[in-house]
């Protein structure tokens, strides 16, 4: 069993630039961003122009397979800055690369290739054609590229078979709960095949249970598709569990950008800080995070023998079985070996451990906690191909679920001390 988060990781090769990014809501805006207001607060501005700072000198490059997150409160410039990414707000000024070209140069023709060719698009409010069936929504955008029938109603099937509403085709949106329309947003967008989705709170109106299983849904997709996925949440919790990295908005900039657990575990400033104060390391920290390397590894070219002797001089009872490419075989143990040389076994692979679980270098410590419990043994870490990466003993997760107990006790002392006081005064 493995579990990971089943983040696609990217590919180092960027996909989305954006580079001084300003939009702002009113007359003399250029003004504003050439001058001494530029550093304003939005108040400031709104008070002395009349002008609304929305998106200020925004600057991140997001790689192409990535999951890339962008979180702030309302009001934060999230929502807006997505829109300006597809021009369906005018930038004021910067530049968005796609691929490496600039599109705020772009005119309505190639905007429209772009929109309908390289780019989908899913909001929070499905936007489904209520008199259209379920098929026909999702088929919509390959009706308008000129797409014929038979082929939009082929891709059409399989998207849906893919988000899980087969045998929905012909109802009609009203009959499908939140989740399910959801569902069909988002097959209605994966129907056009783009290169890049941009996601606008696509979660946020549904109910908790229903909103964690559409999480799941999506990260199971983008381990099949490995698309580069814009995603606006102003939920702390879901910016963490999706993406590969994070940037965190406030009064329209940038003020952090990491992956998550570099924003919890290094905050920018007092406001990150506060707003991470809440989040769980242990549903952050990986096991890349906190695994270690075995002081020895057996090779299935090896012989039972020959892994005895290894194991005794190295007083171990226990150790890892990797292959000529790295890759991990199982786990040998000394108990295992005994009962081969009884039953005059000659394989080194017949002295394995059976039904080991493994994990891989992003699941969370949360998720390591039942994995580590399952076994007495190291869980052993490895990659998508199998690659052996390192071990995690079960000492190793308890540790780091009892000093982030700590911590969190440590912070409440800190602040019934800092209380104490005062209320001694207020006695007084």
């Amino acid at each position: 069993m493995s579990l990971s988060k089943n983040n696609a990781s990217s590919n180092g090769e960027v996909c989305i630039e954006v580079d001084g990014l300003w939009k702002i809501f009113g007359h003399n805006a250029e003004q504003i961003i050439n001058s001494e207001k530029r550093t304003a607060t939005k108040e400031e501005i709104l008070e002395e122009t009349g002008s609304v700072v929305a998106v200020r000198d925004v600057s991140f490059r997001a790689n192409k397979g990535e999951l890339f997150v962008i979180m702030g409160l309302s009001g934060s410039g999230k929502s807006t800055l997505i829109r300006c990414i597809l021009r369906l707000i005018e930038p004021t000024a910067g530049k968005i690369l796609i691929n490496g070209e600039d599109i705020c140069g772009y005119d309505e023709n190639h905007l429209m290739h772009l929109r309908r060719h390289t780019t989908g698009m899913i909001f929070q409010h499905f936007g489904l054609f209520p008199h259209r069936s379920v098929i026909d929504n999702v088929a919509y955008g390959l009706k308008v590229r000129g797409v014929s029938k038979a082929k939009r109603y082929a891709k059409a099937r399989e998207v849906i078979v893919m988000v899980g509403l087969k045998g929905w085709e012909s109802q009609l949106p009203g009959a499908l709960s939140g989740g399910m329309q959801q569902r069909v947003g988002i097959a209605r967008a994966l129907a056009n095949d783009p290169e890049i989705l941009l996601m606008d709170e696509p979660f946020s109106g549904l109910d908790p249970l229903i909103r964690r299983q559409m999480q799941d849904e999506l990260l199971e997709l983008q381990s099949e598709l490995h698309k580069t996925i814009l995603f606006v949440t102003h939920d702390l919790h879901e910016a963490l569990k999706l993406g590969n990295n994070i940037a965190i908005m406030r009064d329209g900039g940038i003020i952090q950008t990491g992956k998550p657990e570099e924003v919890i575990t290094a905050p920018s400033d007092a406001y990150v800080r506060e707003f991470v104060q809440d989040a769980s390391p242990a549903k952050v920290l990986s096991a890349e995070n906190i695994m270690e390397q075995p002081n020895v590894l057996l090779y299935d070219w090896q012989g039972p023998r020959a892994a005895m002797h290894i194991l005794r001089t190295s007083n171990l009872d226990e150790a890892f079985l990797v292959n000529r490419a790295g890759k991990l075989v199982g786990l040998v143990t000394v108990e295992r070996l005994i009962e081969l040389f009884r039953n005059k076994g000659t394989s080194l692979k017949d002295a394995i451990e059976p039904d080991l679980p493994t994990c891989t270098a992003d699941t969370v410590v949360e998720d390591l906690f039942p994995l580590g419990a399952s076994t007495g043994y190291p869980l052993p870490v490895v990659n998508d191909k199998g690659k052996f990466l390192g071990e995690i003993h079960n000492s190793t997760i308890l540790l780091s679920m009892i000093q982030e107990r700590e911590e969190t006790e440590t912070e409440e002392e800190i602040k019934t001390k800092k209380t104490e006081p005062e209320e001694i005064n207020a006695d007084v």
